[in-house]
């Protein structure tokens, strides 16, 4: 494992930006009209308000010169991030804070669908694709999908991996893959990374890392740096572990931009925030301030050379009830 350490001031910057002025955060989670993070990066409001309702977990993809987001209440698509249009392509009965779409082979795939949560959950292994972007695809109502959902999922090496879940009992630690979502071969029956859910899973300087996750919220710990760990591997069969002292405890929206890794809208020992968190060698993680409101399950993607952002939840406390507010306001990042 590789030693990780934080200097003094990176520890008082990340402790700083809890407090409202160092974030530029008040108490209703407004954004702030000041536009730049660093000297690096800048951040501009595309729009105030995209045509889709303000949600939260569900992805952008980019495909055919235009940003697709596959919202829970439809899909909309634009091709500058201010105007959106909803498209034809009905839902795909895929609930995405449960489980994942991954784009693979020139088309976007919908893993499985279910009913209830996780306390009660109804899951089926029902897989669609779509290649035009107006009509689903059934390859099969069933499939060997593995019963699962807050599993990681990725393409790599030409193949469509999945990591780890939880069925409403169990939490796992293997590993699956597939070359047409249909049929699947689990390559690895125990990961050296524990049981767990909610592992963060992104494509890094051709290696796959794993970056926390763990017993679901509120439930006990399978082990006690489940949501700091950082697991990195070249084959997806071989694992190191990297760090396990990760500075926050929700990890963001993992993406690559610039040549670095972003965890976008980290969200730091429960706390919403306002920032991300970005390495060059997915072990040594300085944090970026932005000027959007605080939150957590962003959508992020990549577009003509712009890092884009939309969606996610903020909670506030009103008479002593807790209150979500979810968004639905773009924003754009240039390198300077």
């Amino acid at each position: 494992m590789l030693a990780w350490h934080f200097s003094i001031s990176l520890i008082l910057l990340l402790l700083g930006c809890l407090s409202a002025s160092a974030c530029r955060r008040n108490d209703t989670g407004q954004s702030s009209p000041v536009a730049a993070t660093s000297g690096a990066y800048s951040w501009r409001q595309v729009t105030e308000n995209a045509a889709f309702p303000g949600s939260y977990n569900f992805p952008v993809f980019t495909m055919h010169h235009q940003m697709w987001a596959f919202h829970p209440q439809g899909n909309w698509y634009s091709t500058d991030g201010q105007n959106w249009t909803k498209s034809e392509l009905p839902g795909a009965g895929l609930n995405s804070a449960y489980q994942k779409y991954v784009q693979f082979n020139d088309a976007i795939y919908a893993l499985g669908t279910m009913e209830g949560n996780f306390q009660d959950l109804h899951l089926h292994s029902r897989i669609a694709r779509t290649t035009d972007f107006r009509r689903w695809e059934l390859l099969g109502e069933t499939s060997e999908l593995p019963a699962r959902v807050f599993y990681g999922a990725i393409v790599f090496a030409g193949k469509i991996w999945l990591m780890g879940g939880f069925d409403g009992k169990t939490y796992f630690n293997d590993i699956w893959t597939s070359t047409d979502a249909l049929h699947w071969t689990r390559v690895v029956e125990h990961a050296p990374w524990s049981p767990r859910s909610g592992p963060t899973v992104v494509l890094f300087k051709d290696r796959i890392w794993l970056i926390g996750g763990g017993a679901i919220d509120g439930r006990p710990r399978i082990n006690e740096t489940e949501n700091h760990e950082i697991w990195s591997s070249a084959d997806g069969l071989n694992w190191a572990r990297m760090t396990d002292q990760l500075p926050t405890s929700g990890h963001g929206t993992p993406i690559v931009f610039d040549d670095k890794l972003w965890l976008v809208g980290a969200n730091r020992d429960g706390s919403f925030g306002r920032s991300s968190l970005v390495t060059e060698d997915g072990v040594t993680w300085r944090e970026e301030a932005a000027p959007w409101s605080p939150r957590g399950g962003v959508a992020v993607w990549i577009f003509d050379g712009k890092l884009y952002l939309t969606g996610g939840k903020y909670s506030v406390r009103e008479n002593g009830d807790l209150k979500f507010i979810y968004h639905n306001d773009v924003w754009s990042m240039t390198g300077s």
